[in-house]
């Protein structure tokens, strides 16, 4: 083992830390949309707690409106803000948590690749095909679940997200928004743009829902999901370079899978972490970059998969 610096390690802990979020932000809506609130409430209270937090951003560097015009901020909102969170948490009340920490980033890998090459030219290749073929193979394995009685529209719902999260990239790519600013103006431009219509038109379970449950969901995607995890990105990436721009993203189906499993007793069989592997694999090939790159992806990705076929296995079906 070669041994870790400390800037290494560092990056590290920032990185398990954003990625930790990010993955328990989907078991935290999963948790919320089946036990006491409604994804408009959940909506809300992301984007209720984010604006206030994130409100001095857009006073200090507006909407950006002079490189995204209204349409360019507008397609960051929807792509990303409050319509994306409705239609993760509605898919949530019928798929599981890991589906969504499955399904959503390797589609969006797969869209961005597309993307990128019909409006930046970039190259496919090769380690770039066989990550689409991957991440195909591993998504496949959820038509084995459907055939079990499962749900068919909430698995539907996050390929939609993840056109819908590549669609976001790609404006922050041609644009150049830097990260907390572009969660900022998602954030913001949500609040102004959905709180008025949650608060006259959509039904609502916040009055009656234990102030525990409201609080906890408040701090977690209000704060963590807006603020922090944006912070630890950040500084991965000054540590660890731009690995940790692909490495996150591929990691998220197997921290999902075992958060899943430990929080929400969600079923980890073979088929679930080989399949949660495969699209972790994929995103990673997708991503990447460069032949370096993919060496550390692949043993960060092995080393989690080793840790995620620790979780409970449920009985052999």
């Amino acid at each position: 083992m070669f041994p870790l610096s400390k800037k290494h390690a560092a990056g590290l802990v920032w990185a398990a830390t954003a990625i930790t979020i990010w993955s328990g932000s989907l078991v935290m809506l999963r948790l919320g949309v089946t036990t006491s609130l409604n994804a408009y409430d959940l909506t809300a209270l992301r984007f209720g707690v984010a604006a206030l937090l994130l409100a001095p951003v857009i006073y200090r560097h507006g909407f950006a409106l002079e490189r995204l015009g209204a349409a360019g901020a507008l397609t960051m909102v929807v792509g990303f803000g409050a319509p994306y969170i409705l239609l993760v948490s509605f898919a949530l009340q019928t798929a599981p948590a890991f589906a969504a920490g499955s399904i959503n980033p390797g589609v969006m890998a797969i869209v961005s690749i597309l993307l990128g090459w019909q409006v930046f030219g970039d190259k496919i290749g090769p380690v770039r095909t066989l990550g689409i073929m991957t991440i195909l193979v591993g998504t496949s394995l959820f038509a084995n679940l459907l055939g079990k009685g499962a749900s068919p529209v909430g698995y539907f719902v996050l390929v939609l997200t993840g056109i819908m999260w590549a669609g976001y990239a790609l404006m922050v790519r041609r644009f150049g928004i830097r990260a907390l600013h572009a969660t900022a103006i998602i954030a913001v431009g949500s609040a102004i743009l959905y709180l008025p219509i949650y608060a006259i038109a959509l039904p609502k379970q916040l009055p009656a829902a234990p102030v525990s449950d409201i609080v906890t969901q408040a701090i977690f995607q209000g704060v963590l999901v807006s603020a922090v995890a944006v912070f630890a990105f950040n500084r991965s990436a000054e540590h660890l370079g731009p690995i940790a721009g692909t490495t996150l993203p591929a990691l998220i189906p197997l921290v999902t899978l075992v958060l899943g499993a430990v929080f929400l007793g969600e079923p980890t069989g073979n088929l679930e972490v080989i399949s949660a592997v495969l699209i972790g694999a994929g995103v990673a090939m997708a991503l990447s970059r460069s032949q370096k790159s993919m060496a550390t992806l692949t043993t960060m990705v092995r080393r989690t998969a080793g840790k995620a076929t620790s979780a409970p296995m449920d009985r052999e079906r």
